[in-house]
């Protein structure tokens, strides 16, 4: 379970920052401490009736006629 207070500040951060994310219904919400300045620190992160998760966000872009020359684009 992700809490409020296990949220780190963003701000000016370079590179990848941890976002939440519902396994069930894919929603990604900031995961920047400082969105949630006037929340109760033990406020637990829920979406779908299910503990958000902490994650980073990786993405990949992949030339699709190296990879599977079967691909009819």
């Amino acid at each position: 379970m992700v809490r409020v207070k296990d949220l780190k500040n963003q701000t000016g951060v370079i590179g990848l920052r941890p976002i939440l994310y519902c396994s069930v219904c894919g929603a990604e919400y900031s995961a920047n401490a400082g969105d949630y300045w006037d929340c109760d620190p033990t406020y637990e992160f829920v979406c779908c009736n299910e503990s958000m998760q902490l994650v980073v966000k990786q993405v990949s872009f992949n030339d699709v006629c190296k990879e599977n020359k079967a691909i009819n684009l």
